[in-house]
């Protein structure tokens, strides 16, 4: 029984998540404070545990939750610790996916950008997936990451965070290129709408070249 511990721990530290999520939404830091590190204590106790006895913890969070972001960007692999991330490594973290995939060139992992509620919305995503070949095409000399901030708000009873931010590439023929994003974040647990729902394209001189948005 006791070889059971660390796992026990584990779905300790998971079950503290949603009070953790709703304390800091209600703007009750220091109980958000209180049940982070409560879960900090079960994970080092954990450690410890299986450390001291030989025990190999086998949890696989995904076990639990296996549609967990899909193929979206997976930020951390615990949830619990991209709460306490700032906007900008949270920013960098989607920015790094997405070129990532872009410069795979294939058009159903560039397809991984967008939510899934763009994906079935929308009559010109392929233009849009084309266009980001196209810019891989040319050779990505250089990328710089521009916040242009967020929003949070509640929707049908539901939290939303949507990051803003641009993606200035410049291609290997020194052509430049702006890439405007709206990143829905949602919450840690929601794919629906997780993934790029606004996507703007401009050359150099900020003439549009191609807009993908999703309005519902």
């Amino acid at each position: 029984m006791f070889k059971f511990v660390p796992n026990i721990l584990t779905i300790i530290r998971f079950l503290l998540i949603p009070f953790i999520v709703i304390n800091i939404f209600l703007g009750q830091f220091i109980l958000a404070f209180v049940f982070f590190t409560i879960s900090a204590l079960t994970d080092i106790a954990d450690g410890f545990i299986a450390r001291k006895f030989n025990f190999i913890t086998n949890f696989d969070f995904n076990v639990i939750m296996p549609n967990y972001y899909e193929d979206k960007v997976k930020l951390v692999p615990n949830p619990l610790e991209q709460l306490f991330m700032s906007d900008e490594e949270k920013v960098n973290k989607i920015s790094e996916s997405i070129i990532e995939k872009i410069t795979s060139k294939d058009p159903e992992n560039i397809k991984k950008i967008f939510s899934e509620d763009l994906i079935n919305n929308v009559n010109n995503l392929n233009d849009g997936i084309n266009k980001l070949i196209n810019i891989a095409d040319e050779g990505i000399a250089d990328v710089k990451v521009i916040m242009n901030g967020s929003q949070t708000h509640f929707e049908s009873g539901n939290h939303r965070k949507i990051y803003k931010f641009s993606l200035n590439i410049t291609t290997t023929n020194n052509k430049v290129y702006y890439i405007r994003f709206n990143y829905d974040y949602e919450n840690p647990f929601n794919t629906k709408t997780l993934g790029v729902n606004r996507m703007l394209i401009m050359d150099e001189n900020n003439i549009i070249i191609l807009l993908i948005e999703n309005e519902i």
